[in-house]
């Protein structure tokens, strides 16, 4: 069957007989595993389809188990990401995570939008490239449905406003494996073994989370956290990503 879709390449490797096996996360079918027998070096759009970090239009076979690109057709690359080495790592920790946060074959038509939007603001950026990343990465997780809870306490249910008011106006607990903030009476409950995952913030991580959430990610083209705030949240959200969704990208410790 002849199936024609929108994508953007994850990742490729060569195999034998000039094949190559291609990652793609697409609009309408997900992301799928290809082979082709594009040549990469070759002249013409389709080379330049089967290259990471671009966005085309396909045209595939889908076979019983199996699918092949047969042509391409770029509708943007967005190949210039490689001429500048903080940009590529920080655009390649997306592909990464992407890649490693969907199913084969599991529709994401919000995370694929949410994946040119990054594209082209990564592009256009001229701020701190990680904030980007963090701001993508909170907006994925409530499309995961694992966002972290900001409006009340995970364990017993207290408002933020109370929360704030007992902390002279800062929430000063963050719970990763309760999946949210913690008030000071909660906290002070806990036994000894359960604050491994409790962070401390010292910057107001609902404002934080809750400003990446609902801004749009052309927003933050031209902003950059404090350092302090910037390790902070890396911190916090490489062990939330751990935790929910057996992931790191922050592995080693992105600070462009």
């Amino acid at each position: 069957m002849l199936i024609n879709t929108e994508g953007i390449v994850l990742r490729q490797s060569k195999i034998a007989n000039n094949r190559r096996i291609i990652t793609l996360f697409t609009r309408r079918y997900g992301k799928i595993t290809a082979g082709t027998s594009i040549n990469e070096r070759a002249k013409g759009r389709a080379a330049l389809a089967i290259r990471p970090f671009t966005y085309a239009e396909y045209d595939i076979f889908k076979g019983r188990n199996y699918f092949n690109i047969n042509n391409a057709d770029v509708k943007k690359s967005y190949y210039s990401i490689g001429e500048d080495i903080d940009r590529y790592m920080v655009a390649s920790k997306l592909l990464e995570y992407i890649d490693k946060t969907t199913e084969e074959e599991q529709l994401r038509p919000r995370l694929f939008d949410l994946s040119i939007e990054f594209m082209e603001s990564i592009t256009n950026a001229k701020g701190s490239y990680v904030t980007l990343l963090y701001a993508f990465v909170v907006k994925s997780l409530s499309l995961n449905g694992v966002m972290p809870e900001i409006k009340q306490c995970v364990s017993c249910g207290k408002s933020l406003s109370d929360i704030r008011k007992e902390g002279n106006g800062k929430v000063k607990y963050f719970s990763v494996t309760g999946g949210g903030i913690l008030c000071e009476d909660c906290y002070t409950r806990l036994d000894a073994q359960d604050v491994s995952l409790i962070f401390k913030p010292d910057f107001d991580i609902v404002e934080v989370l809750d400003y990446f959430a609902k801004k749009p990610l052309s927003s933050f083209e031209k902003v950059a956290l404090k350092p302090a705030v910037s390790n902070g949240l890396q911190r916090i959200l490489s062990e939330y990503l751990k935790y929910y969704l057996d992931v790191d990208i922050f592995d080693n410790d992105i600070s462009l």
